[in-house]
């Protein structure tokens, strides 16, 4: 499932080179690359992390990581693609990775059997977070001026 993912994000990556170049099919790559990579995560993206066992999930917190990750995906394909309410939706995507990430987090330590199991979802959380807040940032609302 991995390289599923990577390969999606790929699709996304080559659809912002080509955003930048002005070639054609950027938004096709964006959409297409970004729409999978949501439904990928949603809801239960993480059930296929690795883990000892089955028992060394849960499913609730696989549902909330999910949710959120699949909501920040959404809001960069609708930011990328210039969407009305773009910012909005990577907004709540970014909370709701930042809810997940603290919850994790908390979780981690309370229980050390879902080290495994939370370290990959953790480190999307956060890179995905950090991610969506520094493009609200620096583009406040308005992507790609000029």
């Amino acid at each position: 499932m991995r390289t599923t993912e990577l390969a999606f994000t790929a699709a996304v990556m080559l659809g912002c080179l080509f955003r930048i170049m002005h070639w054609t099919g950027a938004g096709f790559l964006i959409l297409l690359g970004g729409s999978l990579l949501a439904l990928f995560y949603f809801p239960f993206g993480f059930r296929t992390l690795p883990a000892p066992k089955q028992t060394d999930q849960l499913l609730w917190f696989s549902l909330l990581g999910g949710i959120a990750l699949c909501t920040v995906v959404s809001g960069f394909v609708a930011y990328l693609l210039r969407w009305p309410h773009s910012s909005t939706v990577l907004l709540t995507g970014a909370l709701g990775c930042g809810v997940a990430l603290l919850t994790g987090v908390v979780l981690r330590y309370k229980h050390p059997r879902f080290d495994i199991y939370l370290d990959g979802l953790l480190m999307r959380c956060f890179v995905l977070g950090v991610l969506a807040c520094t493009l609200l940032n620096l583009f406040d609302g308005a992507p790609f001026r000029g």
